[in-house]
């Protein structure tokens, strides 16, 4: 839940003012910097503004400059599309670390509910022999993932599929990794207007306890996974307890680790099947 936080202190609002001016004047940050003494001109003045007004409705920042920064990618974000954050990055690096270990030579990951992309376009910039398929029951979502596989020449190395979760995979696949909808019902209510307001809820909400998009999952892997797959699945920091259970109760024998990100919480589930399907 705490990675859902929306910073709203001093420091961050004047990052975000700098931000949404630079996008108005068509700068980096830098440029702006090295240029603060210039006069603005009416056309960037309005567009400034405007940017500021929905800034001022909450909207956020990411969906106004339309681009979100995540493991050195440059993503394009939009409403379509949960904006993806820093803690996620934890997952990224478990599962590169893991595919090194995978006996297959040419091993293939499924990223499923994949949203923008970010997971797996941030593990296929950096594993060249690996094969990667990227899920997601939203095409609108699956639009804006493709969008940015082009513009980052990655679009030759995932194939896209609309479908539900594991469903659409036709192949068994050697690791899958997920950032699936986990916040509960009755928490969902509760996560900052901007998220509720403008974020996708089919990306955020996970039904009455949060892992009921977790368990849809689980109870497809045996079908499309192969016996020693490992599953990576982020999670909210107070379900590692459940999320441990609910796997253990699907797979018993397989080696189950719990994750904590840079805050010392629980953050992504591993799953070792290790001939456990």
């Amino acid at each position: 839940m705490r990675a859902l936080g929306v910073r709203t202190d001093y420091r961050t609002a004047r990052l975000e003012a700098e931000l949404l001016l630079a996008h108005a004047l068509g700068l980096s940050r830098a440029g702006l910097l090295a240029r603060l003494a210039d006069p603005l001109d009416a056309e960037a003045t309005a567009r400034f503004g405007a940017m500021v007004a929905r800034r001022e409705q909450g909207e956020p920042i990411a969906y106004i400059l339309g681009h979100k920064g995540f493991y050195g990618l440059d993503l394009i974000v939009d409403r379509r599309v949960l904006i993806p954050r820093p803690e996620t990055e934890l997952l990224v690096e478990l599962a590169l670390s893991a595919l090194k270990q995978v006996a297959h030579p040419a091993p293939v990951v499924a990223d499923i509910g994949t949203g923008s992309g970010a997971i797996v376009l941030a593990m296929a910039s950096q594993a060249s022999s690996t094969r990667f398929i990227a899920t997601d029951i939203s095409p609108e979502a699956l639009q804006v993932a493709q969008l940015n596989a082009r513009r980052l020449n990655l679009l030759d190395r995932v194939e896209f599929f609309a479908g539900d979760l594991l469903e659409p995979v036709n192949e068994p696949v050697d690791m899958i990794t997920a950032n699936l909808p986990y916040i509960p019902l009755l928490r969902y209510d509760q996560l900052p207007r901007e998220i509720r307001r403008f974020e996708p809820r089919v990306a955020l909400a996970g039904g009455l306890e949060g892992l009921s998009v977790i368990r849809r999952l689980l109870e497809q892997v045996e079908a499309h996974a192969t016996r020693a797959a490992i599953i990576f699945l982020e999670i909210s920091e107070e379900q590692g307890k459940a999320a441990r259970q609910l796997a253990e109760s699907f797979f018993p024998k397989a080696i189950i680790q719990l994750h904590r990100d840079l805050e010392g919480l629980d953050r992504v589930v591993e799953i070792q099947l290790a001939g456990a399907v």
